[in-house]
């Protein structure tokens, strides 16, 4: 829907202003189940940017969280939208990369804009996405630039890199196979990308809103299980590996979730945080060994951030 956007922000915390415009995300490999190896294929490519769409303008609200590579607030829509497909929610959810984590961010946004492509994932078991943007810190006057704010912190293990992602290989075919249009993960200006000090970078992804996230009270209820194993199912057969499924990854759906194709049903959860997803090929063979693959061993150690066994 949006080619641009702009973030209000005028609390205790901080005041700011920031302009952004849309992104291309950052493509996968592949991942063969078979062979167990990773290789480029035409249809795990960059999506195309939309051109002179819609602006989106929020005014930012409470903090919903940090993790290691970013930070998410809430978000209202403070300007009216033009006549679109679908209604757009009045809040929606802000997620800022840290300054040495867009790289990851630009893989995230991929993960949803595949997802969103395929019926019985995006509104379903995941939030709709409304975009990836990104803007320099240098465009912005100098009395403008704001540093002690939602993307300034920065992870000092890898405060001069992103942190590696699970296909972050040589592959075994060449690329003189694939058009040179389509822009794949090693033809990516996202694959080489390095934080810059001099010309900091901000990247943002636009998500629906979801509810509370799930808890050890949640983990009781024989059905919130259910509903777990389903949504994870699903996703297995979307051919998508979460690659960090825990308690704080699961949030209560949104009010607009749609009735799940596969299991007749509206799922009551959602799972979120795809900056560390990998992809599988899914012909009708490889659907066994694909599930067996992406399932994230719900109830394990490590589910809930801890280690029950020490």
């Amino acid at each position: 829907f949006f080619s641009t956007l702009t973030i209000n922000a005028d609390t205790p915390e901080f005041s700011f202003r920031l302009d952004l415009k849309r992104s291309e995300s950052f493509p996968a490999h592949r991942f063969s189940c078979k062979g167990y190896w990773f290789h480029s294929d035409e249809r795990y490519t960059a999506f195309p940017v939309p051109k002179d769409s819609a602006h989106l303008q929020l005014q930012l609200g409470e903090s919903l969280g940090a993790g290691r590579t970013g930070t998410a607030y809430s978000a209202q829509v403070s300007a009216p939208l033009p006549q679109l497909s679908r209604p757009v929610p009045s809040e929606l959810v802000v997620k800022f990369a840290k300054l040495n984590h867009c790289r990851n961010l630009a893989r995230e946004a991929w993960i949803y804009n595949y997802l969103d492509r395929i019926p019985q994932s995006s509104g379903t078991i995941i939030p709709r996405c409304y975009g990836f943007f990104t803007t320099t810190l240098t465009e912005l006057p100098s009395a403008k630039r704001p540093y002690n704010l939602p993307w300034s912190s920065v992870d000092g293990e890898h405060a001069k890199r992103d942190d590696d992602l699970w296909d972050d290989v040589e592959v075994e075919e060449y690329l003189d196979e694939i058009p040179s249009e389509l822009i794949t993960k090693e033809r990516s200006a996202w694959n080489s990308w390095v934080p810059d000090s001099k010309n900091p970078l901000v990247a943002v992804l636009i998500l629906e809103k979801g509810g509370p996230m799930y808890n050890e009270i949640d983990d009781q209820d024989p059905l919130v299980k259910k509903d777990i194993k389903q949504i994870i199912r699903d996703l297995s057969l979307c051919g998508v590996a979460h690659g960090d499924f825990r308690m704080s990854n699961l949030v209560r759906s949104p009010t607009t979730t749609e009735v799940c194709p596969y299991h007749k049903c509206v799922h009551k959860w959602n799972i979120i945080d795809f900056n560390r997803a990998w992809v599988l090929d899914l012909g009708v063979e490889c659907i066994p060994d694909a599930i067996v693959a992406v399932d994230p061993g719900y109830r394990q150690p490590g589910f809930y951030g801890w280690n029950p066994s020490k």
